[in-house]
This record gives C-alpha cells, structure tokens and sequence, in this order.
C-alpha cells in the first residue's frame, strides 16, 4: 500500500511529501464500461474489472511502472516516481502497449466487441506524498496528472495519446502519427500524438490468464 521509505517516515511523524521532476503519468480508461453496466450482472463486471487490473499490475511490475491506483474503471500509473525507472517515457508507453495487448481478453470476457481501452500520457513534474490518517496511500498530484487524464479523453479505441513533451522524451517515436494541435479542457491548446494497436500485436507482456465467461 506504501513504498518503504514513506512507512519509515511516518513511523517517526515525520510528514511525507516528494518532488518528482521527470515522471510519465499514464491514465487508462475502461470504453465502454458504463455502458455495460446495465447490461450485466455484478459478478460479470466485477470479472471484468479484475481481468483489466490484475493485466495492468503485471505490466507493471514487468516495466518498472508504479501503480498508483483505481478509480472506477480507469487505473492511474507512473513511471519514474517511487519506482526506479531509466527513461520515463519509455517505460510508459512500453506499459501502455502491453496493457492494450489485452483487449481481446477482455472483449471476450464481456461478451461484446465494444469494451476497449484507452491510455493517456504526459511527462513532467509531479508532487508524491501521503495526506490523512487513515486508509493511507501514496498519491500523486499535479498539471502533469490533469493533463495524462485529458489526453486519455482524446485516444483512439485501443490506443494511446501523449503529449509533445512525452513524445520528445520518448526514444521509438515511430509508432505515432503526425500530431493535432487539441484544445484540452482546463488545460489550453497541446500537440497530441495519437497511436492504434492491433490487440494480437506481439508486445512484451504477461500471459493472458483469462477465462471467457
């Protein structure tokens, strides 16, 4: 629930708050999951849910990427926060890619070909840190993470949007297209980078361990 070096600090009162000044934040979101919603029984969404986060946590831990948490049907990571990490950028999108690897399991476990995923990154600075006492994790706050959640708003079904700033980071900026001048809601006009995956393609991640229902 916490990074090590949090619990050291608040078994000593002391307050925990860190700046990050080169982190990717990526947002993914569930498409078309509230819609689906009133279709399907409890335990077949909650199915659902599961198959998506338990695929997001093992691409994590296989491309040095921090969950930070969920909220609904949308998981929220970083890439250079607590967890070590090279080049942020990369490490993002490669997470990213192998996240979206499992769209055909999770259609499959809906039972329709309307539920995808879409992924929104942004690099810069963030701030960590923990606030309360109870229920306690370590969260992230910040533009770049208003920004990760815009950008996820304009990706394709299936695939990724990132900003100028991530793009320019990124060493393989092949899979992109060429970029949209956006108008980002609280955010202002942002070059966008757009990229669709084919769900089969061959991507470093974990093996599916999915079941249809």
């Amino acid at each position: 629930m916490l990074p090590p070096a949090a619990v050291s600090r608040i078994r000593d009162g002391r307050m925990v708050a860190d700046s990050y000044a080169d982190a990717s934040v990526i947002f993914i979101d569930m498409v078309g999951f509230s819609e689906l919603t009133k279709r399907i029984s409890p335990g077949h969404l909650v199915e659902l849910l599961n198959t998506f986060f338990n695929h997001a946590d093992e691409c994590a831990a296989l491309h040095d990427v921090e969950k930070v948490k969920t909220v609904g049907d949308s998981y929220l990571a970083i890439a250079g926060g607590n967890v070590e990490s090279g080049n942020s950028a990369d490490s993002a999108i490669a997470f990213a890619r192998a996240v979206l690897s499992c769209t055909a399991d999770l259609q499959r476990v809906a039972g329709v070909d309307t539920i995808g995923l879409r992924v929104g990154i942004h690099s810069g600075p963030v701030v960590g840190g923990v606030i309360g006492a109870t229920r306690m994790a370590y969260d992230y706050w910040g533009d770049t993470v208003n920004v990760a959640a815009r950008l996820q708003g304009t990706a394709p079904f299936n695939g990724m949007a990132v900003s100028e700033s991530t793009w320019l980071r990124a060493r393989d900026r092949n899979i992109f297209g060429t970029p949209e001048a956006m108008t980002l809601k609280g955010i202002g006009e942002t070059r966008v980078y757009h990229a669709s995956f084919d769900a089969e393609e061959d991507v470093e991640a974990p093996e599916a361990k999915v079941e249809a229902a």
